[in-house]
């Protein structure tokens, strides 16, 4: 859901706080300044060469190796490493907040990081789950402002404070993103379908294609690199995202009806065939 154009963007947070400085880390904070040269954005990096480059770009004010103390004046803090790195880093970050701070993320799997948030973050700041529905991998040098600017969606979880779901919202539409407000559950119910499924399925039909032996893996084309293209993703990013989606086996016990359900009309008769397929490539226009 995109503001329309004649409604003015919200503001920044005057003192923003990143931590993490890969693609998504740094791409948020290219986008910031982007939008206003005032912010202050502190950060927090544990590699020296990406902290001395942050800072040599001027995408960062100040960087820190590990959260510390530096952190105590953000608004808006945002946790933009591995999932299970968010986990981790809920107590120790919140702990370092001043009182009606808003902490938020950037993983792709809700409900597990929500009901722990619910845990380990420290009375008077607010834990608001976000998942940019744009991404990839490349690390720092592939960092742009651009990313959040570029026509995505940010699905904002409304489990927690009301107004602290807006102040993250806030923050996503400031930055040129859509927003989409979900639970954590719907959220994850959707992406089951949408991301963590093609993620798995893309990485079975690389195992299976291999294992059909060298010549199916020599006559190989665009198509199927295409169809595979997701299970490039490093585990750390996308398989601890996947494993943590509790929908995950509902999602793939849907496609199996539906392959099932093909595979019987291709069976059956060319008129099926051709029913079911020319329907499958109707639903695929309507994604897209």
């Amino acid at each position: 859901m995109n503001v329309p154009t004649n409604r003015p963007l919200p503001a920044l947070p005057g003192h923003l706080g990143v931590v993490g400085l890969g693609l998504m880390g740094a791409s948020l904070a290219r986008a910031a300044r982007r939008v206003d040269r005032g912010v202050r954005i502190t950060a927090v990096e544990p590699r020296a060469e990406v902290r001395a480059r942050a800072l040599a770009d001027g995408v960062a004010d100040q960087v820190s190796a590990e959260p510390d103390a530096a952190l105590a004046g953000c608004g808006v803090v945002v946790l933009c490493t591995p999932v299970a790195t968010i986990e981790a880093l809920l107590a120790p970050v919140s702990a370092l907040l001043a009182d009606g701070a808003v902490l938020t993320d950037v993983g792709g799997a809700k409900e597990r990081v929500v009901t722990l948030a619910r845990e380990r973050v420290r009375p008077g700041v607010a834990f608001v789950g976000a998942h940019p529905m744009f991404g990839g991998h490349g690390g720092y040098d592939g960092a742009t402002a651009e990313k959040w600017s570029a026509g995505g969606t940010v699905a904002i979880c409304t489990d927690g404070d009301a107004a602290a779901v807006e102040k993250v919202a806030a923050l996503h539409l400031a930055l040129g993103a859509g927003v989409e407000r979900c639970t954590a559950a719907e959220h994850d119910a959707a992406v089951a379908m949408v991301s963590h499924l093609p993620y798995l399925v893309a990485s079975a039909l690389s195992v299976a294609v291999r294992e059909a032996g060298p010549l199916a893996m020599h006559l190989a084309g665009p198509g199927l690199k295409d169809a595979t293209r997701l299970a490039e993703f490093p585990f750390d990013i996308q398989g601890e995202v996947a494993r943590r989606n509790a929908h995950l086996p509902e999602a793939a016990r849907r496609l199996e009806r539906h392959l099932a359900r093909i595979l019987a009309a291709i069976a059956e008769s060319p008129e099926s065939a051709r029913s079911a397929l020319e329907a499958a490539r109707a639903a695929r226009e309507e994604l897209f």
